[in-house]
């Protein structure tokens, strides 16, 4: 088993299933990527998440935790087919992804910024000693 972790977007609609057992399952087809470098991914999500990805519509951003495969099935064509396809134990609807952020929003110059800015002048040469920097590295083992 390959967990994964992506973000995407929906092909449709997810389509709420019942299994043969009764219980509730959602079927997603979620896009991964951009343009030349996109991938299309079958979700199939179970248990309390199915809840919230039966409620995907097309279009929506969603963000997806699973277990990944590469499976293969022969098309109404006849030809072999492969693709992606995870098996999703928790699955978020999203608004802002990636290069999708809004901006970040400037402070104003009059508020604090919480830290000091320091100047070149604080900080002495390596290896001096001064002012406790030095060569020494705190997580490094000690050598003899």
């Amino acid at each position: 088993m390959i967990e994964c972790a992506f973000y995407g977007f929906l092909a449709a609609d997810a389509e709420a299933r019942t299994s043969q057992a009764g219980k509730q399952w959602a079927r997603l087809r979620v896009g991964v990527g951009k343009d030349d470098a996109m991938q299309w991914v079958s979700v199939a999500v179970f248990g309390k998440a199915a809840e919230t990805a039966a409620q995907l519509k097309k279009g929506d951003r969603c963000y997806c935790e699973g277990a990944i495969k590469l499976e293969s099935w022969r098309g109404n064509d006849g030809a072999d087919r492969h693709g992606l396809a995870v098996t999703s134990f928790k699955i978020e609807k999203t608004h802002q992804i990636g290069r999708n952020k809004p901006p970040k929003q400037e402070k104003p110059a009059s508020a604090p910024s919480g830290r000091a800015r320091a100047s070149t002048s604080d900080y002495a040469p390596i290896g001096s000693g001064a002012a406790g920097l030095n060569d020494d590295i705190p997580f490094a083992p000690e050598v003899r």
